[in-house]
């Protein structure tokens, strides 16, 4: 299946080993399962009957004189049997029914090659998208209790470098009545983000070119530790002002309850391969070929961990590498330095970043503070805002980049689904 804008000028099914771009569609070549063809005499059940066994085994079907309407995942599938019983994945999208506030669920999938799941909402604004409102993990059942009424589904990504052969798995799920999801833990009313400064974190090396760089240059880095300390940290409580994310400083005491971390390190991390090409950088300068060195400017803890969907982990931390910031030789001087001002945009709103994926928000396609590319983030003054989901893979040596249309993260939507008063 595939979860783009629905082509209306449909093609013929062909076989085909290439993965849709959700990375779920065995088989089949064509870009939806609007693209299929089927007799003219098939009623709408037989059609979208038949385009769920065509995706599950990768059949196709021929000599077909009609276009079939297309398929709004979001309204045609059928809802999954919810009776407790694990069935095999036949989609990424599985549609888990209609709930009222005070309702739930829970949900199991489970399969070696699965990356992901994620729970959307159907979009109020459109019926041809969800909208990102949790997850679990992988391999394990979690509970869901409904803080916003509507059509639910979950949504699987599978690892884009494994076979599309071995990309299979199943789903268990049921419903969980107002009394079960009243014996739940309620949901947390926020999230505690405790921001830390290493000692140096601009001068060990921190934003000094060990390489090239003065002493003068250092003791002015050192001069306005303390300035920018304060402004970083002003600036990410003014970015969450208005989310149910509270931000507090070394120096307060941190309320009851469990408190996640953001450390701003003076490291700098090297990339483990530096050989791949990201599509959505500037293209590397021919001239100075000895400034092309893939950086690390921050991850969730430990490296290499991806969001937290859903907030499943209220105390995981994140870092900073503000030594990654700054090039190392006279050529490769970064204009992060150029100002107090390109300092503190580049680093808080990179800390900003890594918030957003502590609480489980994912990269989004638009000029926003969960862009992917992070250059673009350094001198401006960004927002969370609504916006269309980008998932990252890599294709020969390039890491690509994959903007799913009818998946859509609305921060407020997803705060309100995981973050709420207690249910009394």
């Amino acid at each position: 299946m595939n979860l783009r804008p629905y082509d209306h000028a449909a093609t013929t099914c062909r076989e085909s080993s290439s993965a849709s771009v959700t990375g779920y569609a065995p088989r089949c070549a064509a870009r939806s399962l609007t693209s299929c063809h089927a007799p003219p005499h098939a009623g709408r059940a037989v059609l979208l009957a038949a385009m769920i066994i065509a995706t599950m085994t990768g059949g196709m079907w021929s000599g077909c004189a009609v276009d079939v309407p297309p398929l709004n995942p979001f309204t045609d599938l059928p809802v999954i049997d919810l009776d407790g019983s694990p069935h095999e994945l036949t989609a990424d999208l599985s549609p888990l029914g209609e709930y009222a506030i005070g309702e739930g669920f829970r949900v199991r999938i489970d399969g070696d090659a699965i990356r992901s799941v994620r729970i959307l909402i159907a979009d109020t604004e459109t019926n041809e998208a969800g909208v990102i409102a949790g997850g679990g993990p992988v391999g394990t059942s979690f509970d869901y209790p409904v803080l916003e009424a509507g059509r639910y589904f979950a949504f699987i990504r599978f690892d884009e470098s494994t076979n599309q052969a071995d990309r299979t798995g199943t789903i268990t799920a049921e419903r969980s009545s107002a009394s079960d999801v009243a014996l739940l833990e309620p949901p947390a009313e926020g999230q505690v983000v405790q921001v830390i400064f290493e000692e140096g974190f601009l001068t060990e090396p921190g934003l000094w070119d060990p390489d090239d760089g003065t002493q003068e240059e250092r003791e002015f880095l050192a001069d306005i530790s303390d300035l920018v300390r304060g402004e970083v940290l002003g600036r990410l409580k003014a970015i969450f002002a208005d989310t149910p994310i509270q931000i507090i400083g070394e120096g307060d005491d941190p309320p009851d309850g469990p408190v996640s971390r953001l450390t701003f390190t003076p490291v700098r991390v090297l990339a483990e391969d530096q050989d791949v090409f990201d599509a959505a950088l500037p293209p590397p300068d021919p001239d100075f070929p000895e400034c092309q060195v893939r950086v690390i400017f921050g991850s969730v803890l430990p490296a290499g961990s991806r969001e937290d969907i859903g907030n499943r982990d209220p105390e995981d931390e994140a870092v900073v590498n503000v030594g990654s910031f700054q090039g190392h030789g006279a050529s490769c001087r970064t204009a992060v330095t150029n100002s107090i001002n390109n300092i503190v945009f580049a680093i808080a709103q990179t800390g900003a970043h890594e918030i957003g994926h502590l609480v489980g928000l994912a990269h989004v396609g638009q000029i926003d503070i969960m862009n992917a590319s992070a250059t673009l983030a350094f001198f401006r003054d960004l927002e969370f805002a609504r916006g269309q989901v980008q998932f990252d893979r890599f294709i020969d040596g390039e890491v690509v980049s994959d903007i799913l249309t009818t998946v859509i993260q609305d921060p407020q939507i997803y705060f309100r689904a995981i973050f709420a008063p207690r249910l009394d």
